[in-house]
C-alpha cells in the first residue's frame, strides 16, 4: 500500500514469525488490489471510471468498504467524505485559484452522490466528479485484517506499526503492562508531546504537514475540509485511541478537520483523542478532544 509496515512479535519463533509475515503480506496485497487508487487495475479504480450514472457490480470486499465509508460519513456529519477525492489533486495545483471551479467540484462530488444497492450489490455515482479514495481508511482496514490474523494465530503480545502513523498494540511490552507509544513533536522528533499507554488498543495520528531539513513547516495540502474545499494548513496533529484501528484512523483525520464533528451520542467509552497544536514560536500545547 506504498507504506512500510513494521511488526514486533513477542515469544514467537522464527518460523512462526515468517509465516505471520507471509499471511499479513498476502492479506495486504489482496486489500490493495481492491482499494488502491494508484493501481489502474484495482477494483476501486475501475469503479471510479465506470460508475457514473450506471450501476456497477462490485465484490463483497469493495461493497463492504464503501458501506463502511457511508457509516463514517454519517457519524462525522460529512466531515469524513472519501467521495471528494478529486479535491485532493485539484487543490494540489490544478486550478486551485479558481473559486468557481472548486464550487463546481463540491456540487458534483461527495458521498451524498453515491448510491449503494444492497440487494444487487451495486454502486452508482450521481455526480460527474465523484471519485472515491479511501486513503487512510484503507490503512485502518488493513490493521483490522492484521489484528484478525494475530487473533487467529493466538498472538497475545505484538506491536504493529503501519507507516508510523497507525499503530496496533496487542497485549503488552515484555517489561510492563502496556506498550508505551510516543507521539513526537513536529519540529523536534526527539521531543515527546504525549506518551500513550496502549493495551489491546490502536492509535492513529494525522497531521497537516511536515517539517523540512531547514526546520520550516510545509503543509501537505492533502487534508481537505469537504464543506469548503479548502486545505487545513496550520501545524497540528490529532491522535485517536480506540480498540478499533479503523475507527482510530478515520476519526483522527476527521477531528483534525473539525474537532466538534462527533455528536454527543457518540460512545466515547475507552477512547481518547487529543490535538497537538503549535504556535508561531514552534511551541506546542496538547488539547484533549474527547
Amino acid at each position: 500500500m506504498g507504506t512500510r509496515l513494521d511488526a514486533v512479535f513477542i515469544d514467537v519463533n522464527d518460523k512462526h514469525a515468517d509465516m505471520l509475515a507471509a499471511l499479513i503480506k498476502n492479506d495486504l496485497d489482496t486489500l490493495e488490489n481492491v482499494l488502491s487508487i494508484y493501481r489502474p487495475d484495482s477494483e476501486l479504480s475501475i469503479l471510479n471510471r465506470t460508475a457514473l450514472k450506471k450501476d456497477a457490480s462490485v465484490s463483497q470486499d469493495l461493497f463492504e468498504a464503501v458501506s463502511l465509508c457511508f457509516e463514517y460519513y454519517k457519524l462525522t456529519g460529512g466531515i469524513f467524505d472519501p467521495g471528494r477525492a478529486v479535491l485532493t489533486g485539484y487543490t494540489a495545483g490544478k486550478g486551485k485559484n479558481e473559486e468557481e471551479d472548486v464550487n463546481n467540484l463540491l456540487a458534483s462530488s461527495g458521498m451524498e452522490l453515491v448510491e449503494i444497492n444492497e440487494d444487487k450489490r451495486t454502486i452508482r455515482y450521481h455526480g460527474e466528479h465523484v471519485k472515491i479514495d479511501v486513503g487512510g481508511f484503507g490503512k485502518g482496514l488493513a490493521m483490522n485484517s492484521v489484528n484478525g490474523i494475530l487473533v487467529a494465530e493466538n498472538i497475545v503480545n505484538a506491536l504493529i506499526s503501519f507507516g508510523e502513523s497507525t499503530i496496533l498494540a496487542k497485549g503488552s511490552h515484555p517489561h510492563g503492562n502496556h506498550w508505551p507509544v510516543a507521539v513526537s513533536g513536529l519540529f523536534n522528533k526527539q521531543s515527546v508531546a504525549r506518551v500513550a499507554r496502549l493495551n489491546d488498543k490502536s492509535i492513529s495520528t494525522s497531521g497537516t504537514g511536515f517539517v523540512d531539513a531547514s526546520g520550516i513547516f510545509r503543509p501537505s495540502r492533502n487534508i481537505i475540509d469537504p464543506r469548503t474545499g479548502k486545505t487545513v494548513d496550520d501545524p497540528i496533529t490529532v491522535s485517536f485511541i480506540s480498540d478499533d484501528p479503523l475507527e482510530a484512523e478515520v476519526l483522527s483525520t476527521s477531528l483534525l478537520i473539525d474537532p466538534d464533528c462527533l455528536s454527543e451520542e457518540f460512545d466515547r467509552t475507552g477512547k481518547e483523542a487529543f490535538a497537538v497544536i503549535y504556535d508561531d514560536s514552534k511551541k506546542f500545547a496538547v488539547k484533549e478532544i474527547l
